[in-house]
């Protein structure tokens, strides 16, 4: 059987021979554009190229593209598992051109590896184009062996795609497979028939080849595009399918690996694995679904937190996190109730990892972050299944659709769930209510996909026709240049884009320069610059004169971008020196670079102790202080990567990087603004370390001059605390000791102090005790500072009352403390828990216990004494009942 690794390589070899460039699959999350949640296409790297914001390297292109289709416009995650061949993440193997070839290289050249290289039988294979392009009609029936009878048009619901609702987009000619009348899921049915992009499992697409050559407008009008453009996509695992003839794309060795480990896991067999592995409730009773799930979803988390995602409470994380919470769900329906998902991180790996470098990289990191996950969701399951049951307690014959797409969206339970649940109660579930609710959520993500570009609607003022800035900010800090373009407001606010710029414009995390371009015309103040693909948009404010078509000259500040220099190399030793002390699975999530501090986010699962940060702090003033120089050089990636160069987090990269180089201490990939030496840092100085989210921390940091200027402040208040406590600083801290030692043995005295006032209270009580019906009843509102007070005195008067039931009440903290004790002879006739919750009611509270003690709290201390009152009524009411 061919393996899937061979597929993939053959398939990138053979548009290698027809002049196509390689090209790495870009990461699954886009961080440079905020309208997507994940890469969900092989052409959303190129996007910019088809827009014409960005020159191509390469006229002809081919890669494997990560993809996760899980929200927005596409989104699959729903349909995962109930059938053989929907994913949350697959791959896409693809062809570009971008203004090269055409529909008749990219036709041709998918026909011949289909048929010619993987042997695809021609009479399987059917082809569709849009009901407007007759241009591809023919070049199908003239440059293939297609049976002509095969070809089809269809309309824009099938042969016309776009990316979203706005952006590029084309006709495309897509290429199906006949699966065969067994793979047909409607066999059977009246009137059903089988056909070419119909509503059963026979035949599945396999390839789409996209001729883009529009731009979706706002106003859904379409603008054709300078250039035309070939973006072809071929389904990995589907492909993988037909050459390993099998039925499902989870019977491949992408998945069968993954399959078996579940079952081992599990001791539940996925149906048609090998007899002797098979149970008797995987062969009669079990479809399968959990473990597709399980297969497929461990995928996506293993590489969507290689590239950087992280489970959240909003946006991709959020999406991330209901992928996470379904895989574990489909576990429990497994009976695998401890965490298990990160354990198949290393299988995913196993299969993957030779084209995927990035998984091997991150394997200890992804599997700490779905761990971490795991147990979380493991707590959060069981307030659900609480949920559940107070939800079904108000239901009468039916969960309302609210609730079960509550249970879903908070708690992660599927529907498929809350009905199982729900039919053990004898309840229906409101389905069609659920499923507006789910509309209503999907509607919300496809809002939120909406495809815009920054900048593109300003109305500009041309003076120079140019299509990139030329940064030179490395290494100069002035330069002679021309407005290309500006745009000006009312207030004399500006965007200025210029020829070249020394300004560095805010990216991966470091804040933009700020400065002045100026000529004898003019003077604009520059607070702000946006990198907008190669284009550097300078904003700020016009002080002076008017713009003109004159040189200009533009001049950063320098003593702000050497503070902000101090902070980012700073920053680079900071994150070696966490990996070195805290270990490898640390990464960084994010990081703020300005002149005045410095914010690091990293993954950790833990808090950083003060000894970890000490040791980290050290590590840091180091190598400061031995003066290492700074070296930076452009590469491939692939070779910086062999050097040790980590990436980044945020930040974009293409074939040739910049590597920073601190020594042989710190490699990374970096196009910020850098010193010469480490030893300009001067002195750095950790300030704050937090947690920001589950398994994120956050250190804060200074250098230079404010380190120092920190430094002084600590000092003087350390001076300021020995004058106030009489000392000198050698011997402030054994006094400080003292002085805490005898607070602490006054806090015993007085607490004891309160006790033996509260008791003495007791007694005085108690020689005045009502009875009901031969019970003595002791009810007191009490002076104490804690709820541990209470319970003392709570024993005492259990001791002192012999037989009989108290009930105490006091004003801690501005909140109401109740407690009820009921002496053992009794407990059979009273309960102590009962008494408390029912007075505890009166008081805007709740609380419980055993039959012979119990507490209770409350937030209105107004209504103590009519709580206390009510105790005699209840005693008498619960002595009526009793025979």
């Amino acid at each position: 059987m061919i393996r899937s690794k061979d597929i993939r390589k053959q398939f990138i070899s053979f548009f290698e021979s027809r002049g196509h460039r390689e090209v790495a699959s870009a990461s699954l999350i886009p961080l440079s554009d905020p309208t997507l949640l994940f890469t969900n296409a092989g052409m959303n790297q190129f996007k910019d190229i088809f827009l014409g914001f960005r020159k191509e390297e390469y006229s002809r292109v081919v890669n494997s593209q990560k993809c996760i289709r899980a929200g927005g416009k596409h989104n699959d995650l729903e349909e995962v598992g109930r059938d053989g061949y929907h994913h949350t993440f697959f791959e896409m193997l693809g062809n570009w051109s971008f203004g090269d070839y055409y529909k008749k290289e990219a036709i041709i050249w998918a026909w011949e590896l289909l048929t010619g290289v993987w042997g695809f039988p021609r009479e399987k294979l059917y082809a569709t184009v849009h009901d407007t392009d007759r241009e591809a009609f023919e070049l199908w029936q003239k440059h293939t062996n297609i049976d002509p009878s095969h070809i089809e048009f269809h309309g824009d619901k099938d042969n016309f795609w776009e990316m979203a609702t706005t952006g590029p987009c084309g006709p495309c000619s897509e290429i199906h497979y006949d699966m065969g009348l067994q793979s047909c899921n409607r066999r059977g049915e009246k009137g059903h028939k089988c056909k070419i992009n119909g509503d059963c499992h026979r035949f599945i697409e396999v390839w789409n080849l996209v001729f883009i050559q529009y731009n979706r407008q706002e106003d859904g009008s379409l603008k054709t595009l300078a250039r035309k453009y070939v973006d072809t996509g071929a389904g990995f695992e589907r492909i993988c399918q037909i050459l390993q003839k099998v039925q499902t794309n989870y019977e491949t060795d992408l998945f069968l690996p993954l399959l078996e480990e579940i079952s081992n896991l599990s001791g539940i067999v996925y149906p048609g694995l090998k007899d002797e592995m098979q149970t008797p409730l995987a062969a009669a009773q079990y479809d399968g679904m959990s473990h597709r799930v399980i297969a497929d979803h461990i995928r996506a988390l293993t590489f969507a937190i290689a590239d950087g995602g992280m489970p959240a409470n909003e946006g991709r994380g959020y999406v991330l996190r209901r992928i996470l919470r379904r895989a574990a769900r489909h576990g429990r329906l497994l009976d695998l109730h401890k965490p298990f998902l990160y354990s198949l991180v290393e299988v995913v790996i196993d299969i993957m990892g030779d084209h995927y470098q990035e998984l091997r990289e991150k394997q200890a990191h992804v599997q700490l972050v779905i761990k971490s996950e795991e147990e979380r969701f493991n707590l959060t399951l069981d307030y659900g299944i609480s949920k559940f049951e107070e939800i079904a307690a108000k239901s009468d014959r039916m969960i309302p659709g609210k609730d079960a797409f509550l249970l879903y969206d908070t708690f992660g339970f599927p529907l498929d769930l809350t009905r199982v649940m729900a039919g053990e109660k004898g309840l229906a579930v409101d389905e069609a209510g659920f499923r507006k609710e789910m509309e209503k959520q999907k509607q919300r993500a496809r809002d939120a996909a909406r495809f815009t570009m920054s900048w593109e609607n300003i109305d500009w003022i041309e003076l120079k026709p140019s299509r990139t800035t030329e940064f030179v900010g490395y290494h100069q800090p002035l330069v002679e240049t021309l407005i290309q373009k500006y745009h000006i407001d009312d207030e004399n606010n500006v965007g200025i884009v210029l020829e070249k710029t020394p300004f560095y414009a805010e990216s991966g995390g470091q804040v933009a320069d700020t400065g002045r371009i100026y000529n004898k015309e003019c003077e604009v103040r520059i607070t702000d610059v946006h990198k907008d693909n190669d284009i550097f948009v300078h904003i700020g404010k016009l002080v002076s004169g008017q713009i003109n078509q004159e040189p200009v000259t533009a001049v950063i500040e320098s003593e702000l971008r050497h503070n902000i220099a101090r902070n980012h190399t700073a920053t680079h030793l900071l994150h070696k020196a966490l990996r070195d002390v805290l270990g490898n699975h640390v990464q960084q999530k994010g990081s703020l670079v300005n002149p005045d501090y410095l914010r690091f986010d990293f993954t950790h699962y833990k808090q950083v102790n003060e000894r970890e940060l000490q040791m980290v702090e050290r590590i840091v003033n180091r190598k400061v202080r031995e003066c290492i120089p700074l070296e930076t050089s452009v590469k491939p990636l692939e070779e910086a990567r062999k050097e040790g160069a980590m990436a980044l987090f945020g930040e974009k990269y293409s074939d040739k990087v910049r590597m920073v180089s601190i020594g042989d201490f710190s490699r990374e990939l970096c196009g910020g603004t850098h010193l010469e030496c480490t030893g300009e840092i001067g002195l750095f100085k950790i300030t704050a370390e937090s947690s920001i989210a589950a398994g994120v921390r956050r250190i804060e940091a200074i250098t230079g001059e404010r380190a120092e200027k920190y430094v002084e402040l600590l000092e003087n208040e350390i001076d300021e605390i020995a004058r106030s406590i009489n000392s000198p600083r050698r011997d402030m801290q054994e006094k400080i000791n003292r002085i805490l030692e005898e607070n602490r043995r006054l806090h015993v005295q007085i607490k004891s102090v309160r006790i033996r006032s509260a008791d003495n209270q007791l007694d005085k009580i108690l020689k005045k005790v009502p009875e009901i019906n031969g019970i003595r009843v002791v009810i007191a509102r009490i002076k104490i500072d804690s709820q541990n007070e209470m319970r003392q005195l709570g024993d005492s008067l259990k001791e002192k009352i012999g037989s009989g039931i108290g009930v105490l009440a006091a004003e801690i903290e501005g909140k109401v403390a109740l407690l009820a004790i009921v002496t053992r002879d009794l407990t059979d006739r009273y309960h102590a828990g009962k008494i408390v919750g029912n007075i505890a009611g009166i008081v805007g509270g709740s609380g419980g216990g055993r039959a012979d003690m119990a507490m209770a709290g409350g937030k209105d201390v107004n209504r103590i004494d009519e709580a206390l009152q009510a105790v005699l009524k209840i005693v008498r009411q619960n002595d009526q009942k009793s025979p």
